[in-house]
């Protein structure tokens, strides 16, 4: 490809009022303001054609500062296993320029735009372009990001940048509940507020769809869970979006959900939630009464570590033999480990196994695992924990992640599994 900018080929460049993107063989530029436009093109054709952005344009502050250090580190962690991206200090001081390179010219990029329209994208973490073509072209959008910017998001990635279409509707001219019934959900003031306390940073790439889906018929129902909380989280959405969940959460647990952070793009209350009351169920103690309410993390915690210990105790009374003969053979794993990093739980001894060395309840899901519904890996490296990932509509999606005693995974943990789930399902 010849280069239309003098900017060296570098991997990341601002240059004529262009961010300019090279990865591979595929050169994307992005002009920001008067007006929006996005290309890419490739050595297989050269020619410039308009594209979506797949990436954030305005990184937060707060995280911008950080970005730099946590680039270095994705960058050499991700791809440890790959011999072109080895942790040596060559590759390590590559990393570091990019890293530079990148921020320097996303800094650049923000200093084109007005600073209103800035800070409306920054909250979000995707469909950054989406919302800025519609801040562009609808004389009304501002107007609305700014009073609900979740509410000028959804519109956004309804539209998905037809500039030809928003340029002739004008959608945020109208009524907001009608900018509602435009996106297929209920044209009432009560669903705009609701609309307006999803969380933007609650959204990624891989649930966004889902949290439509779920808002979308929680909103249709005569009454909804999502009236009484202050701000909603993913955490809080797959909740009501399950019945037995549902039935189960009392008020100030959907709060103090709502409220955690460790909640925000993922769900693992409700999966706790399900694991307490399934093992009850299985356990089928005549001396205790099982509890189904949970007023309180608390006490969620509380009654989910005692069925666990009991579990255990269960468990450990039976054969590996036996407990293969109760759920049947294991389906094959939907996907493919990574030997010594990430590998899947493939029989019933290895499940009890599993439980026993993390001290947690997978081995009150080998009925799941036979039944296809959901499946275990091991993870051994950046540190020792359990995987479930659990079979949706769309794919499979992370369940749980923990170490030992049912406690979070770290960050690079996370990150690292996620990236992993995600090459496997493209």
């Amino acid at each position: 490809m010849s280069d239309s900018h003098s900017d060296g080929g570098k991997p990341y460049a601002y240059a004529n009022d262009y961010l300019i993107v090279r990865k591979g063989r595929k050169e994307t530029r992005v002009k920001a303001w008067n007006p929006p436009v996005a290309e890419q093109r490739s050595e297989l054709s050269p020619v410039w054609e308009s594209c979506t952005p797949d990436f954030v344009l305005v990184p937060p502050r707060a995280r911008q500062k950080r970005q730099k250090a946590k680039d270095i580190e994705q960058q050499t962690f991700f791809f440890f296993n790959d011999p072109a991206y080895s942790q040596t200090g060559r590759s390590a001081e590559k990393a570091e320029k990019t890293s530079e390179l990148r921020l320097r010219a996303l800094d650049a990029l923000r200093g084109s735009m007005p600073e209103n329209v800035v800070n409306l994208l920054s909250p979000f973490r995707i469909g950054q372009w989406q919302l800025l073509v519609l801040l562009y072209h609808d004389q009304g959008a501002i107007e609305l990001a700014e009073s609900n910017p979740m509410l000028a998001f959804l519109l956004a990635m309804h539209l998905d940048g037809d500039v030809e279409r928003i340029r002739q509707e004008q959608f945020c001219q109208r009524r907001r509940r009608d900018i509602l019934a435009e996106m297929g959900m209920p044209a009432t003031m009560a669903a705009v507020r609701i609309v307006n306390k999803l969380m933007p940073k609650a959204l990624s790439n891989d649930n966004w769809r889902r949290c439509v889906e779920v808002l979308r018929t929680e909103l249709r129902k005569e009454k909804t869970l999502l009236t009484h909380v202050p701000q909603i989280n993913y955490g809080v959405l797959e909740i009501v979006a399950d019945p037995i969940a549902e039935a189960a959460a009392g008020a100030t647990l959907l709060e103090e959900v709502s409220a955690d952070h460790r909640e925000l793009s993922r769900s693992r209350v409700v999966h706790m939630i399900k694991s307490a009351i399934d093992m009850q169920e299985q356990l089928d103690d005549e001396e205790e009464r099982p509890v189904t309410r949970f007023q309180t993390m608390k006490r969620l915690h509380t009654v989910h570590s005692k069925a666990t210990a009991k579990y255990r105790r269960r468990v450990r009374q039976l054969s590996a033999a036996q407990m293969a003969a109760s759920v049947g053979p294991f389906i094959d794993a939907p996907f493919p480990g990574i030997p010594g990093q990430i590998e899947p739980i493939d029989s019933p001894e290895a499940l009890v196994a599993e439980g026993e060395l993390q001290n947690n309840c997978v081995s009150s899901y080998a009925k799941k695992i036979a039944n296809g519904e959901l499946y275990i890996y091991r993870i051994l490296t950046p540190e020792r924990a359990t995987l479930s990932i659990v079979k949706k509509k769309n794919g499979w999606e992370i369940g749980e992640l923990e170490i030992k005693n049912n406690s979070p995974a770290g960050r690079q943990t996370e990150v690292f599994v996620k990236r992993w789930l995600r090459d496997q399902q493209k």
